[in-house]
């Protein structure tokens, strides 16, 4: 059994070449890494029907993470008014920060633990041509003598001026941190923007440890930065969504590397 559960987190059906990804891996390497699609409401029920034609080529699993509810941006009160989520106006998905939280809920953590697996590899939608990095999977597993054994390692890439506003790494107070434009300052915004001062871009490619995903879950002491997101829905109506980035746990792990 191989001690890595390929996780690649998709908000809609994945492309064949996706499923045939880990179907290759499995196969050059004789092991039984499955895929998992983490659902919002809005595809959840549409990935489960066409689910057929990829289960029985590839171990697929799929969960639905949670919804939360707009917020009225002048009163601060909760915009919907039942938790009817097919008017879908009212709620949202938080963000692929939320996989964490909804991997445990979903029962995948536990299980995945219990089956001796070790490592996530999490690849948001925007990333379709993710490919499983085995060098980065050899440094997880045999970490350098004489140093903390990583437990979150971050997939970045050289910034480029098509990536301004993408997010990039900082070290505060002896960590590293995810930056995402969303935080940033407006008297700020073209410091953040330099390519010369931030070099790198969050390509949302992550391998995470389980058994430190617990561990933080069950302590309860896993914190990542919210984000609030404003938007104007037809009709005039202004609202606020509070996401979190997949990313930004970085900063709660052993380790980290970026």
């Amino acid at each position: 059994m191989t001690s890595i559960s390929l996780q690649l987190i998709m908000y809609s059906l994945p492309p064949p070449p996706l499923s045939l990804v880990v179907q290759c891996l499995n196969k050059k390497h004789n092991s039984d890494v499955p895929l998992v699609l983490m659902n919002s409401f809005n595809t959840h029920e549409e990935t489960q029907r066409v689910r057929f034609k990829y289960d029985k080529r590839v171990d697929l699993h799929m969960f639905q993470q949670s919804y939360h509810p707009r917020v009225l941006r002048e009163t601060l009160r909760p915009f919907p008014v039942n938790v009817d989520l097919k008017d879908g106006v009212s709620w949202y998905p938080p963000g692929h920060g939320d996989i964490y939280n909804s991997l445990k809920r979903s029962g995948l953590l536990e299980r995945f633990l219990e089956e001796g697996k070790e490592f996530i590899f999490i690849s948001n939608i925007d990333n379709l041509g993710a490919t499983v990095d085995l060098g980065i999977l050899n440094f997880l597993l045999h970490p350098p003598k004489d140093s903390v054994p990583a437990e979150f390692v971050m997939e970045v890439t050289n910034k480029t001026r098509s990536d301004v506003k993408g997010g990039t790494l900082i070290n505060y107070e002896g960590n590293l941190h995810l930056l995402e434009f969303a935080q940033v300052p407006k008297d700020n915004v073209d410091e953040f923007k330099s390519i010369k001062k931030f070099k790198v871009f969050n390509t949302n490619n992550l391998w995470v440890s389980l058994r430190a995903i617990k561990r933080l879950l069950d302590e309860e002491t896993m914190r990542v930065e919210v984000i609030v997101n404003r938007k104007s829905l037809d009709g005039g109506v202004n609202v606020i969504q509070l996401e979190t980035a997949a990313g930004a746990a970085i900063k709660n792990f052993n380790g980290a590397v970026g």
